[in-house]
């Protein structure tokens, strides 16, 4: 066994996204945000379902038009929590004008009823006491003429120009340090990890991974354990198998095909289990949850080399760990 621990931090950036909650019961979502296989259509559907009280099956999430509010780039961990943030205040945002509408709407079934505020739940509006209407969104939107209420929301900080705002969303450089007062954000995690070396040929396979990782709240769980398992399988790769060789006489690399650059196949993978012990952070995201597809690489190779060294008794300091290394 090898054990290693690793970190990846938190970095914070800002973003945008409007919110449409229509007279036919579904809920639209836009921002120019991208999903590149990540799974931001997924968290982002559900994240405005949670928040409005419908069925993520009702929600319609578009991306990746400049037209649509902006947002800052996929990379580093970062995504996530900052389209959650935003998602979740705008959805809140329109929420809040739906109670107003009800409320001071003389169309309104509440109108007769003079509430100072009114109950949204599972997205649903009825009186406080119980003793009134109770409706959906979409029945009051068309009660009152209306085929949709909207509001944007952003992770930005309230009294920021439009200079700031700008500047925010087209300099990467203007991305929040993890590292802030007297809080360090970062993701967590530690492997546990299983080798067998060939006494013989000096061969190594990895035969068992234990994972424990904390990303605070996951958005989705399945997203999150497939992501670091991929993250886990890439460290394996990067521990036993993938190495760039480079012809020294003029710089090339030589083996730059998927026949002669070795990545991890099904026959290299073992079982393995992921495990997440975070809590939800409110000081890394609006809802809580942190950085899930880059941390799970950290510490794989060192736990790798760590089982190595304990089986026989070499350390290998380069990687990757191959039988030229061992004998």
């Amino acid at each position: 066994w090898g054990v290693a621990a690793g970190t990846y931090p938190v970095r914070r950036a800002y973003g945008e996204a409007i919110v449409r909650i229509l007279a036919d019961g579904s809920v639209e979502v836009e921002s120019s945000s991208i999903d590149m296989g990540q799974g931001t259509y997924t968290i982002l559907a559900q994240t405005a379902a949670e928040t409005v009280g419908v069925r993520a099956d009702d929600v319609v999430v578009k991306l990746g038009d400049s037209r649509f509010p902006r947002a800052g780039v996929t990379g580093g961990s970062r995504l996530a929590g900052v389209m959650t943030g935003a998602v979740y205040k705008a959805a809140s945002s329109a929420l809040d004008q739906s109670v107003g509408l009800a409320i001071s709407d003389p169309r309104s079934p509440f109108h007769a009823l003079q509430a100072n505020t009114l109950v949204v739940a599972n997205g649903r509006i009825a009186s406080p006491r119980g003793d009134g209407p109770d409706v959906s969104i979409a029945e009051l939107l068309k009660s009152v003429g209306r085929d949709h209420i909207e509001a944007t929301g952003d992770t930005m900080p309230e009294n920021s120009t439009p200079e700031e705002r700008y500047k925010n969303y087209t300099t990467i450089a203007m991305a929040l340090p993890h590292t802030e007062g007297d809080y360090s954000r970062h993701s967590w995690c530690a492997h546990f990890i299983e080798v067998r070396v060939d006494e013989d040929f000096g061969t190594v396979r990895v035969s068992r991974v234990v994972s424990a990782l904390d990303s605070g709240r996951l958005y989705n769980p399945k997203l999150a354990e497939s992501q670091w398992k991929g993250g886990i399988i890439m460290g394996i790769g990067q521990a036993l198998l993938e190495e760039g060789i480079v012809d020294r006489r003029h710089g090339r690399i030589v083996n730059d095909n998927l026949a002669d650059y070795l990545v991890p196949t099904n026959a290299d993978i073992p079982d393995f289990e992921v495990i997440s012990v975070g809590i939800p952070d409110l000081h890394s995201s609006v809802l809580g949850g942190k950085g899930v597809g880059e941390l799970a690489i950290v510490g794989v190779a060192p736990a790798i080399a760590n089982a190595v060294f304990h089986a026989t008794g070499k350390r290998v300091r380069d990687l990757p760990i191959t039988l030229e290394k061992l004998i």
